[in-house]
């Protein structure tokens, strides 16, 4: 093989076949298109929350968290979405949804996974946390879902080299420093296959494809936050005293949105907060 077929052409190979796609069951993507519509029927989404045990119980554990604690109990999905309201709502959905493709048992794609997944997270946080803060309203709905699904191509690389991994035939197995240069060669036009096979709408699909590259849309809000927000969760995850935030609070992201530097160093401090604080 050697020779003949580089790495970046087995791992396109495997792509096409329909087993390395991160799927979502029948179920899960009926709930999903559900939540991201833009006015979700709750008495629907309800109904189809109520057929998956796990989504239900989360959906219950966050309504009786201590942030809503002296509220009453809440013991059914309709007084939950009551409480949570459409936006906290259909963010729990979607994370609850599109964590169960982080699930593999091999040892070193699961590795990837729990990184991949945390920075999924922290970047969604970041991402809501940023919007607010701005008080750019209207975004509200749509910033954590695309903080949290704009790295999937990574997601849908990972599953296919771990078929890698599996296979009996495959020659040749890469190693840690060439999956890290697979992953982020190739992530963002994965991601937007991806999202596009998942009947996501345009807008998460052009943040996933766009989130890195040079030449993008500077009038798209939405795509200056999460990429603004994805420097600062990477900054975080450096753990290096060398890497500070003048970069990213001298960005043309930051320029446009108009972070200042407190602002920046708030975000940081935000995700901080909430890394600590989530389960690892």
């Amino acid at each position: 093989m050697p020779g003949q077929v580089s790495i970046i052409d087995i791992i396109k190979q495997q792509i096409k076949k329909e087993e390395s796609l991160p799927v979502l069951s029948p179920k899960a993507m009926a709930i999903q298109n559900e939540a991201i519509k833009e006015a979700p029927d709750f008495e629907v989404l309800s109904r189809l929350i109520r057929t998956d045990p796990t989504l239900t119980g989360q959906v219950l554990k966050t309504a009786n968290s201590p942030f809503y604690r002296g509220l009453g109990g809440v013991d059914t999905i309709k007084d939950a979405v009551v409480r949570l309201g459409q936006d906290e709502m259909v963010n729990i959905i979607m994370k609850e949804l599109h964590q169960k493709n982080f699930r593999s048992s091999h040892p070193v794609i699961k590795s990837y996974q729990i990184r991949l997944w945390n920075h999924s997270v922290s970047c969604a946080i970041g991402s809501l946390w940023t919007v607010k803060y701005l008080s750019m309203d209207e975004l509200l709905p749509k910033a954590f879902i695309a903080g949290l699904l704009h790295d999937m191509g990574k997601l849908y690389l990972l599953t296919a080299i771990e078929k890698i991994f599996q296979s009996k035939t495959a020659a040749f197995k890469p190693p840690p420093q060439l999956i890290d240069k697979i992953l982020d060669n190739l992530h963002s036009a994965m991601g937007y296959n991806l999202l596009t096979k998942w009947h996501l709408p345009v807008t998460y699909r052009i943040i996933a494809r766009d989130h890195h590259t040079d030449e993008y849309d500077i009038s798209d809000m939405l795509l200056l936050i999460v990429r603004l927000v994805n420097r600062v969760c990477s900054k975080i995850e450096d753990n290096s005293s060398k890497t500070d935030l003048s970069g990213i609070i001298s960005s043309k992201e930051a320029d446009i949105l108009g972070m200042t530097e407190i602002g920046v160093a708030e975000l940081e401090i935000a995700l901080e907060d909430a890394r600590t604080k989530r389960p690892m």
